[in-house]
């Protein structure tokens, strides 16, 4: 029970890892942005006229994938206790 209970928590220190990160990057690109001016003008019709803001992903998903972390890091748990804890 207790290589489970590592294993989910290994899984959600990876995915809060994952989405920080992921904030990070996009805050820094969007700080880092500096659009051109002068050429938007010659390519005035490739212009969207839409923002959009992020996608939409079924919580689902993320509950697999939480689920399929804690399954990997339980499997590298269990190998490495078996591994090097046994000599």
């Amino acid at each position: 029970m207790k290589v489970v209970f590592q294993a989910f928590i290994g899984s959600i220190i990876l995915h809060v890892f994952y989405f920080v990160s992921t904030m990070i990057v996009g805050s820094i690109k969007t700080s880092q942005y500096k659009p051109g001016i002068e050429n938007a003008w010659g390519q005035a019709e490739t212009l969207q006229n839409e923002v959009i803001l992020g996608k939409v992903i079924s919580p689902s998903v993320y509950l697999l994938s939480l689920v399929g972390v804690a399954l990997i890091c339980g499997i590298i748990i269990f190998s490495y206790k078996k591994i090097f804890m046994e000599r």
